[in-house]
């Protein structure tokens, strides 16, 4: 009975640890949309800072330190995507080709598109 006990544990770690594998694409998917959400909010401001200051006459120091510190933030997290979009990239082709090694074909259909595509399942 012990033994069985242990089986039945050891297939369920690997199940966990199966889908957790396939479950990286979809976590670097949402990184890489909140960096760009991230981005885009840093581009507002720096556009409204801008704004704010065209109506003076001389621009102070100050301004554009926050200025060139907001723009120094913004190519920092472009970087950082640009390297998220390649590692998002590899990983999927990773997935995917394990995916492609399952000899059920419907399965592999459904593992791509819950996996790789993001999609949920419904069942009717």
């Amino acid at each position: 009975m012990k033994n069985k006990v242990i089986s039945e544990t050891e297939k369920i770690n690997s199940s966990n640890e199966v889908k957790e594998y396939l479950q990286q694409v979809r976590k670097a998917k949402l990184h890489i949309n909140g960096l760009q959400e991230e981005i885009e909010t840093m581009k507002e401001l720096a556009v409204s800072i801008g704004e704010m200051n065209k109506g003076e006459k001389v621009m102070s120091s100050v301004s554009q330190d926050k200025m060139a510190y907001i723009i120094c933030k913004i190519e920092d997290r472009m970087a950082e995507l640009k390297d998220k979009v390649t590692e998002y990239m590899q990983l999927r082709a990773e997935v995917m080709a394990t995916i492609s090694k399952v000899d059920d074909e419907d399965y592999q259909q459904i593992s791509y598109k819950r996996y790789c595509q993001m999609k949920k399942l419904r069942w009717r």
